[in-house]
């Protein structure tokens, strides 16, 4: 159940999960914070306001990309043939380049991310890319496939990411405006894959 509270005149959504957990987590999905506490334990206020500068910061930082998400545009004119095998192409490069295999590519609906790389050397692609500026998935499948060298997002992986990509934080920081812009198309059914 979404509940909502007040933090510096900031209204935030927040939803409590009761989970089989040792401690409590605050998460934030987008613009939502989820709270994580364990079986038993009801205190979430306690949670809000030991956290509440950095919940204001988070919540504040997305509010002000959503006004950025307003402003761009879709590519609503894309043929999926023809950006499934950009993808493709993409990732037979990127993969020669850093010397690994890859087994399959999926296409996939994905609601919390744009890509994803299984320890099975599976690369999952998110289809909602497909209407994200060419730069943007060139990004992503990028960083998919530089997951076969590293999987973890440490200091090694994001050294791989630099070499080709070194504003990765610029373009990071785009792709959640794009996010944000996907999720409402998507929210309000504009988005028909």
């Amino acid at each position: 159940m979404i509940q909502k509270t007040e933090i510096r005149n900031l209204e935030v959504e927040y939803e409590v999960v009761n989970r089989k957990v040792k401690n409590a987590r605050l998460e934030i999905k987008t613009d939502q914070i989820r709270i994580i506490m364990p079986l038993n334990h009801f205190n979430h206020e306690e949670i809000i306001r030991n956290h509440e500068k950095w919940i204001y910061n988070k919540i504040s930082n997305i509010k002000a990309l959503q006004l950025k998400a307003e402003k761009k545009e879709l590519n609503s004119h894309v043929n999926e043939d023809i950006f499934r095998n950009m993808v493709r192409d993409w990732i037979l490069e990127f993969s020669n380049d850093l010397g690994v295999d890859f087994n399959r590519v999926f296409f996939k609906k994905m609601r919390s991310r744009w890509g994803s790389c299984s320890s099975k050397k599976n690369l999952n692609i998110n289809r909602y890319l497909m209407f994200l500026p060419n730069h943007l998935v060139e990004y992503v499948v990028f960083h998919e496939v530089a997951h076969l060298v590293e999987m973890s997002h440490n200091k090694k992986f994001w050294h791989i990411i630099s070499m080709r990509f070194p504003n990765y934080k610029e373009l990071e920081n785009e792709l959640l405006i794009y996010w944000l812009k996907v999720k409402k198309f998507i929210e309000k059914g504009y988005l028909k894959i």
